[in-house]
């Protein structure tokens, strides 16, 4: 029979076990690790905003630029338009002191590129929020030029699904991303984390920002080590991850 000793050192190992399981699978855990790199996604109200900021060191929103009007509305096509304007999101924030935002220009093209550039411009000097700590992404990347010469961090929002291309269909698509990259002169490239080894094996020094979104089909420990395997490179500066 098994003595009182060896049932404690058993139940000790399964509780060790239960832990050590608990911590790996946390999101939290993640955060207390590397916090700096760990920023809230899709932080797309003022609501939302209110409950992040004093736990993420950025956040992440999304925005439509209409011409006609000259504003930004804070929202995700194909989701339904809350009539949020960028303007109000950034008033209703006492201090922008130590905040940082990547906001993922949805329309960005040739038409609007200027204006909204200045409108960005206009409204980050309206409420002292440091250009230095805004990044502006867009799937054009030959547009971003001007936002990066107004001192704002610039990024490359990469071809998705890149991980599921077929060797030819990858060789063309990764061509076209080099060409991209050489020809502007962008701060990153950004992309889901699923992508991650493709984008370490083809751009390993280029700086990158990613994001988490569900795991898909992926079996979750595989996913897991991914996850950790992006935060912790050098070369990713942040890390998306959803805020419930």
């Amino acid at each position: 029979m098994i003595g009182i000793k060896q049932k404690r050192v058993a139940l000790i190992i399964t509780l060790s076990i239960c832990i050590l399981t608990t911590i790996f699978f946390s999101n939290k855990a993640l955060h207390f690790l590397i916090g700096d790199k760990i920023w809230a996604h899709k932080i797309n109200s003022i609501e939302r905003l209110n409950e992040t900021k004093n736990l993420f060191l950025g956040v992440e929103l999304d925005v439509v630029y209409y011409s006609n009007e000259n504003y930004f509305d804070v929202n995700h096509p194909p989701e339904k338009s809350t009539n949020l304007k960028l303007q109000e999101y950034f008033k209703s924030q006492k201090s922008h002191k130590d905040c940082f935002y990547w906001i993922d220009f949805k329309n960005l093209n040739k038409s609007n590129q200027i204006n909204s550039a200045n409108k960005i411009d206009s409204l980050t000097k309206l409420f002292n929020i440091n250009a230095k700590n805004v990044i502006i992404e867009s799937t054009n990347p030959n547009l971003l030029s001007v936002f990066l010469h107004k001192g704002y961090s610039t990024s490359y929002y990469l071809p998705i699904n890149l991980h599921q291309l077929n060797k030819e269909e990858l060789k063309t698509t990764i061509q076209s991303i080099k060409n991209n990259i050489t020809s502007n002169n962008n701060t990153y490239i950004s992309s889901n984390y699923k992508d991650y080894n493709v984008l370490n094996k083809y751009f390993p020094h280029q700086k990158k920002i990613c994001w988490l979104t569900t795991i898909g089909s992926m079996n979750i420990l595989k996913a897991r080590l991914l996850l950790y395997q992006v935060a912790l490179n050098n070369n990713v500066d942040v890390l998306l991850i959803p805020f419930y």
